[in-house]
């Protein structure tokens, strides 16, 4: 519907979506105003008094105009704007200076604009042709409103309807300011009254209504209908929750109890609040015989589940948006809430129409097989997530695999929807080759704008920062030159990326990550630059949290293997099928072509005992020549129905394999991406770093306690709990002696040889002591936390010179007794060897515990028996350096922290 033509004058509307504001009130309530942004980024603008400047300034299409601003951070007020109608046309053109102009014409005003390339004009000419194709459908013009205390006094107002909301202002030149906005909801209801009148109700709060007055019926017709269009596709959005009471979602619960949940300020004690888990949500109380709840969390195969330790008996619960930390009253309440939430997110259904969700699932996912050829060291160091198997530390450099990869085969079997201890048992005694295939963890790198929050002040900062996704952590730098400064990391296990409204921020196109008890808002350059990121961080936090959507992705996908096999198979059938139909068709014809020849032979005959006058022989010869016709006309039906069953065999096979095609080419267009890293195709690489090196690794494929970050990540934990310094404070400067100079990041180039040592993906390490704190204020305070779990073991430094007994070796041999890993007793296998050297030494080298495992393995079988440890020990002791009577003591007190007494 497009507004009544004005007067020709030089005045044009502003768009809803970036507004001048009259009062504080009115800007609080546009803020959290959308109005479907199709396209945004920086172009080159004509000056309207035709004075030949161009300027560069910042443009948003939107479904109703084309706005322009001075920047893309000051979008409260509109330099301009061009009010799109069903009229408008739009065209390239070319004069001195400028290459990739376009210009945008109405009835009201006409623009000039340019491009840097011809291919940025052209996505723009586009993107603005289907925004005038679609604009049939939108509704813009007058109404009548009454007014709130008296309904016979009624104004004209000049209303305009968006995705979300409807507004309205005092004419058509001034949409700039808005006099009244009503945002719609899932409760959003329109009525209709008398000939002209709508009723349309929009706070699921309270009763307030707007009573608005058309020209006619069909006008009126025409603002009810397409109000509840737009209502009806953003009823997802949002469900009424107010008045559900505690009774009516314990009914259909699968698990209820009280827990302590942490308060968003984090400075108090955690409250007792009482949760009810359901199959699609979890509701919090405040307290068991609460009317409304006070936070639903909706379910979806995204979310998950971790121990923490915040408190004892600690976890958190993570969802696409948010993460909620509780506690609970000891370990068996906390195991049975783990153990239901986690059966509930694998039942749960994906959220439909999440925007982040559809554009993660368009992301490239890259895969690549690595193989150990013979039986030496693998130096890989395998965490826990979910049912996932994540590479938590590896020798890039001899094995090509990458940091934060998803293990999904071994020896060619598919194991993304195996049972993870199943997995290790397959890996605990390997025998070569060894077939390995991983899923690389999502790399990006670019440029966006941080929300720094200082202490000094509640003003919020915006600071670029070049920010590097890898390895399943999010790293921000000062800059990407040599002498990038980290600023910050985000570990993606256990977080979660969201949108945000602008009403939080009051700026556009922001996301944000929350980790633990803390998070960052970033803000992308454009509304696609923003979904790219944010995209991303979705897909390798669902990657680092054990699959989440992407469960669902690889049940599809072997789905459509097997339906690819059915088919394979029943092709092969159908091609067995045809070349029989065919031998039969050839037959029939052969046997159809011998009749029509005896029955030509029977007709020749026949006439020649005619021509002789032999009576006798001629009428033999017609008789058989009549039974030969009978044969011939049976040869050619056999044959005709030998074609036909032919062509539907044909057809059948054409129809497989036009499937298997389709299948095929949707399978090249699929978002993956295999990389061959196998181990002979790195062979020499792999011999060269081995001579320079000149020392075999050892043996290492670890199943971890848990997955647990390093123990200095712990120190930076309580470091950040009792506050820090913000790097990002409101004169940031980078200069604090705080701040930690790291390499420049590297490119992220998947080189298709993937020499790992020539062609790094990772980000800068990350210095051993704590990293600098930013974004931390009294609510969050911590960048990283530690996920627990299992049974948390604390480390534990023994003075070799303490006096104790000599080691036995009949108490040895009852110490190996109760050893127990799940494959053999009474043998260490490297994660148990592993273990017991933290708990002894403290020790934090992974290296260095491969080559003590080594130097105890002397058989080089992966596992350490008693008389390898009796042998060892004995060397250790002649050696008197104190190590034998520190691995007793360690032993046994590892075994008591796990309920065995010896």
């Amino acid at each position: 519907m497009t507004p009544e033509n004005p007067p020709d004058n030089n005045r044009s509307p502003v768009s809803l979506c970036f507004l001048m504001f009259s009062s504080a009130k009115e800007k609080k309530l546009a803020k959290g105003t959308v109005s479907g942004i199709q396209k945004s980024g920086y172009l080159t603008k004509s000056a309207k008094n035709g004075s030949g400047i161009w300027k560069q300034r910042y443009f948003v299409l939107t479904n109703n105009t084309l706005t322009y601003f001075s920047d893309h951070k000051k979008t409260d007020v509109a330099k301009g704007d061009v009010l799109l109608t069903e009229a408008a046309t739009i065209e390239g053109f070319e004069e001195e200076g400028v290459k990739f102009g376009f210009k945008v014409s109405t009835q009201f005003v006409t623009m000039k604009m340019a491009a840097e390339h011809s291919e940025e004009r052209k996505v723009w000419v586009n993107a603005i042709r289907v925004v005038i194709a679609e604009l049939g459908n939108s509704m813009r013009g007058y109404l009548h409103k009454a007014g709130r205390f008296l309904e016979a006094k009624q104004v004209r107002k000049f209303f305009m309807l968006h995705n979300d909301c409807l507004t309205y202002h005092s004419d058509l030149y001034k949409t700039s300011i808005i006099q009244g906005l009503r945002m719609f909801s899932g409760k959003t209801t329109v009525e209709t009254e008398g000939p002209k009148t709508l009723i349309m109700k929009t706070n699921l709060k309270d009763n307030k209504f707007w009573k608005l007055r058309a020209e006619n019926e069909e006008e009126r017709d025409k603002w009810v209908n397409a109000v509840r269009e737009k209502v009806s596709k953003l009823g997802f959005m949002e469900v009424d929750y107010e008045n559900t009471k505690v009774d009516d979602v314990s009914k259909e619960s699968l698990h209820t109890g009280f827990l302590s949940a942490r308060p968003k300020s984090g400075n108090v004690e955690w409250e007792d609040r009482f949760f009810v888990l359901t199959e699609s949500e979890l509701y919090q109380f405040e307290d068991d015989s609460s009317m409304a709840p006070e936070h639903v969390y909706v379910l979806s195969p995204n979310c998950s589940v971790f121990e923490t330790k915040l408190q004892e008996h600690s976890f958190e619960f993570v969802t696409n948006s948010k993460v909620l930390h509780v506690q609970g009253e000891n370990a068996e309440v906390t195991a049975g809430w783990i153990k239901k939430l986690r059966e509930a997110i694998n039942n749960s259904k994906a959220i439909t129409n999440d925007p982040l969700l559809e554009a993660a699932k368009k992301q490239k996912a890259i895969f690549y097989d690595v193989i150990f050829e013979t039986k030496k060291p693998l130096g890989l160091v395998l965490e826990r997530s979910g049912n996932w198997a994540l590479v938590k530390l590896a020798n890039q450099d001899t094995t090509h695999v990458s940091i934060g990869s998803a293990l999904t085969t071994v020896n060619g079997d598919e194991v993304i929807l195996a049972d993870y201890t199943k997995t290790i048992q397959r890996l605990t005694a390997w025998q070569p080759p060894l077939s390995l295939g991983f899923r690389l963890a999502p790399e990006k790198r670019g440029w966006l704008t941080k929300q720094g929050r200082g202490r000094k002040s509640k003003r919020k900062n915006w600071k670029p920062r070049y920010f590097v996704l890898a390895e399943g952590r999010l790293s921000y730098f000062s800059n990407d030159g040599k002498d990038a400064v980290l600023k910050g990391v985000i570990h993606l296990m256990g977080s979660a990326v969201s949108l945000v409204h602008r009403s939080e921020t009051s700026q556009y196109f922001c996301f944000k990550v929350v980790s633990g008890i803390t998070g960052i808002i970033m803000q992308g350059l454009t509304v696609d630059e923003m979904m790219e990121w944010a995209s991303a961080i979705y897909h390798a936090i669902s990657v680092a949290n054990g699959g989440g959507y992407l469960l669902d992705v690889e049940k599809d996908r072997l789905k459509q293997l097997e339906l690819e096999k059915n088919k394979g198979e029943q092709g092969g059938k159908a091609e067995v099928e045809l070349l029989e139909k065919t031998q039969i068709e050839i037959a029939t014809s052969k046997e159809a072509k011998d009749a029509a020849e005896q029955l030509e032979k029977a007709r020749l005959e026949a006439e020649i005992a005619e021509k002789t006058g032999d009576d006798e022989a001629a009428k033999k010869a017609r008789q058989l020549e009549e039974e030969q016709k009978r044969k011939v006309e049976e040869a050619k039906k056999r044959e005709e129905e030998a074609v036909k069953s032919k062509k539907e065999a044909e057809s059948v096979v054409e129809e497989i394999n036009s499937e298997l095609a389709q299948m095929e080419l949707k399978k090249a267009d699929s978002q993956a991406i295999i990389i061959d890293r196998s181990k002979s195709k790195l062979e020499e690489e792999v011999k060269k770093k081995e001579n320079e090196v000149k020392k075999e690794e050892e043996v290492k494929v670890e199943e971890t306690a848990a997955p647990t970050q390093e123990k200095e990540k712990e120190k930076e934990k309580e470091k950040e709990e009792e506050g820090g310094q913000d790097q990002d404070e409101e004169d940031d400067s980078d200069s604090s002696s705080e701040e930690s100079s790291s390499p420049p990041p590297p490119p992220l180039a998947h080189d298709k040889s993937r020499r790992r040592s020539s062609v790094p993906i990772v980000p800068p390490p990350v210095p051993v002591a704590p990293p600098p704190e930013e974004d931390s204020d009294e609510e969050e305070t911590k960048f990283t936390k530690k996920h627990i779990q299992t049974k948390d073991l604390k480390a534990r430094t023994v003075t070799p010179g303490d006096p104790a007994p000599l080691l036995t070796p009949d108490e040895l041999r009852t110490v190996f007794a109760t050893v127990d890993h799940g494959v053999v007793k009474g043998q260490l296998n490297p994660m148990l060897f592993g273990t017991l050297i933290r708990s002894i030494t403290n020790c934090k080298n992974l290296f260095d515990e491969m080559n003590m495992f080594s130097f105890f393995n002397t058989s080089g079988d992966g596992v350490i028996d008693v008389e390898e440890f009796l042998e060892r020990c004995k060397r250790i002791g002649e050696e008197r350096d104190g190590r034998c009577t520190v691995f007793y003591r360690g032993l046994v007190k590892y075994h008591q922290s796990q309920g065995f007494v010896l």
